[in-house]
């Protein structure tokens, strides 16, 4: 069996991944997640297939990048945003 020992994340090339046993994240899982969502090119099907109405003045985050974190957020089990205590 393959153990992961260290890996560079392709969506952000300062972040890698290791199993050294060191402190971890209850939700550190979800790097990985975000790692194959780039790797199938998730951002640029969300931009090219969906196509929000969106009436809000000065938006600080995208249609696209709200909709990524709420799937972040039920993939991590957090069914409200209060859950995810952010």
């Amino acid at each position: 069996m393959a153990t992961l020992h260290e890996n560079t994340l392709n969506f952000n090339k300062k972040m890698t991944v290791t199993n050294t046993g060191g402190n971890l994240s209850t939700d550190a899982g979800l790097v990985l997640v975000k790692e194959f969502l780039h790797s199938i090119g998730f951002e640029q099907l969300m931009e090219k297939e969906l196509h929000f109405q969106d009436s809000r003045l000065s938006p600080t985050h995208s249609n696209e990048t709200i909709l990524e974190q709420l799937i972040f957020q039920l993939i991590a089990g957090y069914d409200t945003d209060a859950s995810a205590n952010i």
